[in-house]
């Protein structure tokens, strides 16, 4: 993290030397997909749907791991192999103008899926143990404008802790 930057998010344990960490939300992801897309082939109702479509960055490990919370075994063989952008942001993308299925954090898209850009056809999601922190180096917590942008974000994903804490 370079001097310069106030705060950055990162994706892991929590444990980074030198950083004050702050937990967001868990890491937790699903495939999504435009309705066009789905609708184009005759529906997704079910895991092994998904090999209709290209599932945008297939060799991500995420696929795998989804696929075998769903109860299913993930057959790289039935894959059709979308994009390979390498971010989220822009599988996301890929996903809302109709390229392919996206394995996303469904609580940083819930927004398109609330908006019915994206679809999410099932509940199940993987985990790879991860969460979303806020870290700024621990010789920078008391500057004030790295306390009220902390507050700031802590407030914002304060509904997603509390659900997170809930009972299943």
């Amino acid at each position: 993290m370079s001097r310069h930057r106030c705060c950055a998010s990162r994706t892991g344990t929590g444990k980074w030397p030198g950083l004050t960490e702050h937990y967001l939300f868990k890491a937790d992801y699903t495939p999504m997909l435009s309705p066009k897309l789905a609708e184009s082939v005759g529906g997704i109702r079910h895991p092994e749907d998904l090999y209709k479509v290209a599932l945008c960055c297939a060799t991500d490990p995420w696929w795998k791991i989804w696929f075998e919370a769903a109860g299913v075994p993930f057959d790289p063989d039935r894959v059709i192999a979308g994009p390979m952008l390498g971010s989220q942001a822009y599988d996301a993308m890929a996903a809302l103008t109709d390229q392919g299925a996206a394995i996303l954090t469904r609580n940083i898209y819930s927004a398109l899926l609330a908006k019915g850009q994206l679809i999410q056809p099932f509940e199940v999601l993987g985990s790879d143990g991860d969460g979303y922190w806020l870290v700024h180096l621990e010789s920078r917590r008391n500057t004030p404008k790295i306390k009220v942008f902390r507050d700031w974000v802590l407030a914002q994903t304060a509904d997603i802790r509390d659900s997170e804490a809930l009972p299943a």
